[in-house]
């Protein structure tokens, strides 16, 4: 099986890069599941449909950096509640994309003989796709 190499992974919030970033969680999709079981299923097992799809969240972390048009973009794009296209694009130049809002931000902590972190997570709203 082919693996690919985290090093060198993009991140773009509204086309916008974000830099200094030390991690990309898993984008994780799900779906709902609809019980269809009735009195008369006779094998003993609950039969289900799949429902409503959920692209999840996704949560990035880095250092922080004031003057980075990307994480300033994530910074706006929380205060305006505004989707946009969240797109990672990996070393062999897989990408995976959705739309997203800005659900959470932060930074810090600063401690002694640290750098100053940021965090956020990114909501999907609709699919997700993986090009490859």
């Amino acid at each position: 099986m082919a693996k690919i190499r985290a090093l060198g992974t993009i991140i773009s919030f509204g086309g916008t890069p974000i830099a200094k970033i030390s991690s990309i969680g898993e984008v994780n999709v799900n779906a709902d599941e609809i019980d269809v079981t009735t009195l008369d299923s006779t094998s003993g097992w609950r039969e289900f449909l799949g429902g409503f799809k959920d692209s999840g969240e996704l949560s990035i972390s880095g250092y922080f950096d004031k003057a980075d048009a990307g994480q300033l973009a994530l910074r706006t794009g929380f205060g305006t509640g505004t989707a946009e296209t969240v797109l990672i694009t990996f070393h062999d130049s897989s990408t995976v994309s959705f739309t997203g809002f800005v659900k959470g931000f932060a930074v810090g902590p600063a401690e002694v003989d640290g750098a100053v972190g940021f965090s956020a997570v990114l909501r999907g709203t609709g699919a997700v796709t993986v090009g490859v």
